[in-house]
Order: C-alpha cells, then structure tokens, then sequence
C-alpha cells in the first residue's frame, strides 16, 4: 500500500470513530429527553398495593421481556417502546392506542380460541401436555381451562404500560385499563393458576413458540426465580391474590 491510501484508510477510520461518538452521544441526550419528559407527566407517587396487584396481571410478559415486575416508570431509552409499538401493534398515537387496548379488552383474539378449547383434538392434547409438564402440573388441570382470556389480559396490561411511557395514555387511564382488565379476568378465571394456563394457551395457539416463555411462567407462578441470580418481584402470585 502506498502512503496516501494508509492516509485515505486512517482518515476515514478517524471519521466513522466520530460519527459513533456522535450517536452514542445524541442518543444519550434523546433518552434523557425522554425520560425528562415523562417524570413531567408523572406524579412518583409511590405504588399502592393494589396498583401492586393491578400489574401482577403482566408479570409475565415483564418479566419475559426483562422489565421491571412491579415497576411503572421506564429505565432506558423509550425509542425500542415507540419502534415496537408501531411495528407489532401498528399503535402510533392515543386514538390508536385505546382502541387496540380495547380490542383486548373485548377480549377479540382469544374468544376466536373458543372453539378450538371446547373440542377434543390431538393438537389441543399436546399443546396441553406441554404446558403440564412445562409448569409441572396435572395435565387434567390444564385440560380443564376452557378459555384463553389470560392471553388477552396480559396483554392489555403490558400494552397500556408501554402506551403510558410514550405519552399515549395518563397515569389515570394506564390504572383503569388495568383495573378493567383485573375484573374481566376475575370473572372469566379462578386463581393464578388457572391464569397462567390460560395464557399459555392462547399464547401457543396463537402460533407463538411455548419453549420461549415456560421457564418464566412456571417462575413466577411458583414463586421461585432463578437459582443463579436474584430477580425481584418473581413471587408476585404468593403475595398478591388473583380477586379481591
């Protein structure tokens, strides 16, 4: 190599180190804004129990994702929460918002299931075995939840969460989605363990892979977290009760 293309190869070296510098940088600041932004909307009272119990109905879905349990106030960057919701809810401002959480709420998506849970069938059977071995219960006990309501609950509870961290709901709205949600499920279910199979059907119905999320649901109907690291809030089940 001549000099000039050790030169030509060492500048623009200098320049893509700049421009990373940049964005990491400028996304910093956009986070903070963010951030910024929703404490202003926030009130940072501290969570009732109740409102304790309110998220209980999503922990599964916060903790397969990572999320704080019991937590209502974002810890990062809100840009992956708007990219996401626009890619797999097509939720872009409030108006959408509210009426893909009141799809849910309708519970659209797992009524379709109905059908599906109340006929016998080789597929039904084995989504059923899977989930009994996977959570270690009876599989007669799953057998026995005939609804997929739970899948469409937990949802709703995880949805309106991210809606009210990118300025899509209040803090007064985000609470009476899930007040709503919490009453829907007490009269469709009985306990946390018939929730959780519940949510596991619709779930695997729905095309989703079970292996995903087993190991997490099975944690946190238990109450038991990993054995490796310490991970808060897992016992939501034993300290919040499914109906009031």
């Amino acid at each position: 190599m001549t000099t000039n293309t050790y030169f030509i190869i060492g500048g623009i070296a200098l320049l893509f180190i700049a421009y990373m510098i940049f964005l990491k940088t400028s996304t910093k600041k956009r986070n903070g804004k963010q951030l910024e932004n929703f404490n202003k909307h926030h009130s940072g009272a501290p969570l009732t129990e109740e409102q304790k119990r309110l998220l209980s109905f999503g922990g599964i879905l916060f903790y397969y994702r990572g999320e704080k349990i019991l937590g209502i106030k974002p810890e990062g960057g809100l840009n992956q929460y708007i990219g996401g919701l626009k890619q797999q809810w097509e939720v872009t401002n409030e108006a959408e918002a509210k009426e893909r959480l009141n799809e849910l709420l309708e519970l659209q998506r797992s009524s379709e299931f109905e059908p599906i849970l109340q006929e016998s069938s080789k597929e039904l059977y084995g989504i059923q075995e899977d989930i009994s071995k996977g959570l270690g219960i009876d599989v007669n006990t799953v057998a026995r939840v005939k609804s997929a309501y739970a899948w469409d609950i937990c949802r709703a509870v995880s949805l309106a969460k991210w809606c009210y961290w990118v300025g899509y709901l209040t803090e007064d709205e985000i609470w009476e989605v899930m007040k709503k949600g919490t009453e829907i499920a007490a009269e469709k279910g009985e306990s946390w363990e018939d929730y959780t199979i519940s949510f596991l059907l619709g779930r695997t119905i729905q095309g989703f892979d079970l292996d995903e999320i087993i190991v997490e649901s099975k944690q946190i109907l238990t109450g038991k977290g990993p054995a490796l690291r310490k991970i808060e809030d897992t016992d939501i089940y034993t300290r919040y009760p499914f109906k009031k």
